[in-house]
């Protein structure tokens, strides 16, 4: 069979159009012209016409004739098979934008932080504006977030690292440099800035190695030449800002999300040298984005600017 969206050597596109689809299916479901063409509205002349004009296109039989009826032949029904979606989404289209599809699963996948601290209280406003999405939040690794984005497993990532996969595309969000956080009693508060020196021998609580702020972190502390006295080591910035409001110690961070969850008991002052991260949503690389995805994209765009970091 020839390629479907080729020309012939008229030049005419051997693409079928909406409406032969469209009197391909009605002679499927019927099996007759006459009741095709009462069903479509047209007359049964014209039903023909289009079958007879399909199937030249094609270069093949689409209906076998039994008597009075039409029987469908095996590519008469994949190629109706294959136009299922087609009708499907415009039948989403007619209503839209007013009317939403009822049932819609979104698949978002975060590292812990952004989930708990940024994008939990969006979700709650996001279902209350558009209730008929359903959500399936997933809490992982930014790895995690990146491979099941590009495999298809997960709608929408959103992190705070570089994502390096081919499988997928990321749209920056946000901006945002390196700050020291502290119990808002420390006297590192009265700095506005604070550098690897002025922390000098206070304890450091540290993300573990796998975050790749960690390096740039030491390598700052290196150009310094400070050799930080690290207390502790965890894998979320959830857990640092527990020891630091705890009294154990500081900690250099991205102040993203964490800023609007940590309350008035915890400082943050901007750490020299810069450190610079950006946050992103994460897209399939090839493909149609999810509509919903794209609306809760945009939704969150418009309302982060709502949530208020501690001081």
């Amino acid at each position: 069979m020839r390629e479907m969206d080729s020309d012939d050597e008229s030049g005419r596109s051997s693409r079928p159009s909406v409406r032969e689809l469209e009197v391909l299916h009605a002679v499927i479901t019927t099996r007759k012209t006459t009741a095709a063409a009462q069903r479509l509205g047209v007359s049964q002349p014209a039903v023909s016409r289009a079958i007879g004009a399909l199937e030249a296109r094609l270069g093949r039989n689409l209906f076998l004739r039994d008597g009075g009826r039409l029987v469908p032949t095996a590519d008469a029904f994949a190629l109706d098979a294959e136009a299922a979606p087609i009708f499907a989404a415009l039948e989403r289209l007619s209503d839209w934008p007013d009317v939403r599809a009822a049932g819609t699963v979104l698949r978002i996948l975060a590292p812990p932080t952004i989930a708990h601290a940024f994008l939990a209280p969006l979700v709650l406003r996001f279902m209350q504006v558009d209730p008929d999405v359903r959500i399936q939040m997933e809490i992982g690794r930014s790895p995690d977030a990146v491979n099941a984005v590009a495999d298809g497993t997960a709608d929408l990532g959103v992190l705070d690292v570089p994502p390096s996969h081919f499988g997928v595309r990321a749209e920056p969000f946000r901006q945002s440099v390196a700050h020291v956080m502290m119990p808002a009693d420390h006297p590192l508060t009265q700095k506005d800035t604070v550098t690897p020196a002025d922390i000098g021998d206070t304890p450091l609580i540290q993300v573990t190695r796998r975050f790749s702020a960690r390096a740039r972190l030491e390598r700052a502390f290196s150009d310094y030449g400070v050799e930080p006295r690290t207390m502790l080591e965890a894998g979320t910035v959830q857990f640092l800002t527990e020891m630091v409001r705890g009294g154990l110690g500081v900690a250099v961070v991205n102040p993203f999300p964490i800023a609007y969850v940590t309350g008035p008991k915890i400082a943050f002052r901007p750490f020299t040298p810069q450190i610079d991260y950006e946050s992103s949503f994460l897209f399939p690389a090839v493909g149609g984005n999810l509509p919903v995805a794209r609306r809760f994209v945009d939704f969150v765009r418009t309302e982060q600017t709502s949530l208020v970091p501690a001081a």
